[in-house]
């Protein structure tokens, strides 16, 4: 049995604790990018983490994650002095990536622990003063994955349309 000294094995070793490191990140967050009708703010603890937008009775918070399959925003819709509707269906607004599935996810829904199908479906009655919490997810289909530093533009729905945020990925 060959024995290795201890000073050659060092190298080895900082090379297995370095590759990894440098190695490109396959999940991690989605930073808002401030624009036309999107306030930066924070909710999440990071300044500007989350993206603000006011339209149709409501004011929704939205942030997001990407991975190597697919971008996702979960999005917390206030309403205001009246009922409000937001319809979930896959509209392009621009460049922006359409919808592939919609959760509500502000109640457990019987048997099933994402929550209660929103795509195609009746639109989302928010109550008066209420509040309503939503998850959607963006399927890439054929375009190539996310990296860090990249940017995506992604369809939030509201009730008065639907409005299209930049993102850029970033790390965990």
């Amino acid at each position: 049995m060959m024995r290795w000294p201890v000073s050659a094995m060092a190298p080895l070793l900082a090379i297995a604790f370095v590759v990894p490191a440098c190695s490109q990140a396959s999940r991690g967050s989605l930073s808002p990018i401030g624009g036309p009708g999107v306030a930066l703010t924070s909710t999440e603890g990071l300044p500007g983490d989350t993206a603000r937008l006011s339209g149709g009775g409501v004011t929704a918070d939205v942030t997001g994650r990407w991975s190597e399959q697919n971008e996702t925003i979960e999005i917390r819709y206030r309403a205001g002095p009246a009922v409000v509707k937001v319809a979930m269906q896959p509209n392009a607004a621009g460049d922006a990536r359409v919808a592939t599935s919609a959760w509500d996810r502000t109640r457990p829904f019987p048997g099933n622990a994402i929550g209660r199908p929103l795509l195609h479906a009746t639109p989302l009655a928010i109550a008066a003063g209420g509040e309503a919490r939503v998850q959607i997810e963006f399927a890439r289909g054929g375009d190539a994955p996310l990296t860090i530093g990249d940017t995506v533009t992604l369809a939030v729905p509201m009730p008065d349309g639907v409005y299209p945020v930049r993102f850029r990925a970033g790390r965990e």
